[in-house]
């Protein structure tokens, strides 16, 4: 079956609705379909009605009790037998419709990722919502791409490509950073194209234990050495060196990661006065009144965490010349 689907499905702990997020699975309209399960620490009822299946698309494969996720990916992926991938997450839902709709993209040979919008469920503040909103609004490769070092510009489970491009970028690294999001920025490095079905056939269902909220891999300082990791591979970053916007705490992770990587940081542009004339790791620190005027050659990073800075920045860099995603980048 040359179009066969492969769903990469963990279960691990707290997975306690897993059997009606697998039904979703198990009536997708795409025929070719295989969903390969891997209970790694899931409770023991949920481990125990999985076992009852009689599904011959269904697969399981048994961590016990071991609720690692990055080995679960893994050894799933290993064992998948499919030209494409695809991901579902133990505690959402999705449509129907999910798999042949987002496949569609990779078959025309649109894009090289595929993913599709999303409905939040449960959300826990404003602030995840904002951030589905984002995602949603990612519509095409051009802003996926212009917009990657934002924050990650799809949501995994949501995500299909061939498990050969996975494969090529390097799959899920255990470094201790983010592994969705490093597998996004190593594919866009790659000049793979991301293309979003609109419609929004995937409940991602937000909650206390999430690992977004529970992990220090997804933690805002890891998420910001991750982006400047990132950034340290492009050859225009590497051959014209960096100047940032903004000296505060996201500025100085991002450009302590850089000067690690053995980049050059010219220095920053800043709006606070108090900051303004000092240093800021041993680079100087000037006001706005030099913006467009200093470290011109540089590539410009916004790093501004204010409400409403990444918008003026933009407005900024735009005025001045600046071209975002090509000497002009927003980093959060």
């Amino acid at each position: 079956m040359s179009d066969l689907v492969s769903v990469i499905f963990p279960v691990g702990p707290g997975a306690d609705e897993a059997e009606l997020a697998l039904a979703d699975l198990r009536e997708q309209t795409w025929g070719e379909l295989e969903i390969i399960v891997v209970l790694n620490g899931c409770p023991e009822r949920v481990r125990d009605s999985f076992f009852l299946i009689d599904d011959e698309r269904v697969r399981l494969i048994d961590l016990g009790a071991e609720g690692n996720l990055l080995r679960a990916l893994e050894v799933a992926i290993d064992a998948s037998r499919g030209k494409w991938l695809a991901r579902m997450d133990s505690d959402d839902r999705c449509s129907s419709h999910r798999i042949e709709w987002t496949i569609v993209p990779l078959l025309s040979g649109e894009c090289e990722v595929a993913s599709c919008g999303i409905e939040l469920v449960g959300a826990l503040g404003k602030g995840m919502q904002r951030y589905v909103d984002w995602v949603n609004g990612l519509g095409d490769a051009e802003k996926v791409s212009r917009e990657r070092f934002v924050e990650s510009p799809v949501v995994q489970p949501t995500v299909m490509m061939a498990k050969s491009t996975l494969i090529e970028a390097g799959a899920y690294r255990d470094d201790g950073l983010a592994e969705d999001y490093s597998l996004w920025l190593r594919l866009l490095h790659q000049g793979k194209r991301f293309a979003k079905v609109s419609e929004r056939l995937y409940q991602w269902k937000d909650g206390p234990t999430r690992l977004t909220r529970t992990h220090p891999r997804y933690g805002q300082r890891e998420m910001l050495i991750l982006k400047g990791r990132a950034l340290a591979e492009m050859e225009e970053v590497k051959g014209r060196g960096i100047a940032i916007a903004g000296a505060g705490p996201n500025g100085k992770v991002i450009a302590s990661e850089l000067l690690a990587c053995g980049i050059t940081l010219h220095g920053f542009f800043e709006i606070n006065s108090k900051r303004v004339g000092g240093v800021c790791r041993d680079r100087p620190v000037v006001g706005y009144s030099e913006f467009g005027k200093r470290w011109r050659e540089a590539i410009l990073l916004s790093a501004v965490g204010s409400p409403g800075g990444r918008e003026k920045m933009r407005q900024k860099a735009f005025e001045e010349g600046y071209e975002e995603g090509v000497d002009f980048w927003c980093c959060c």
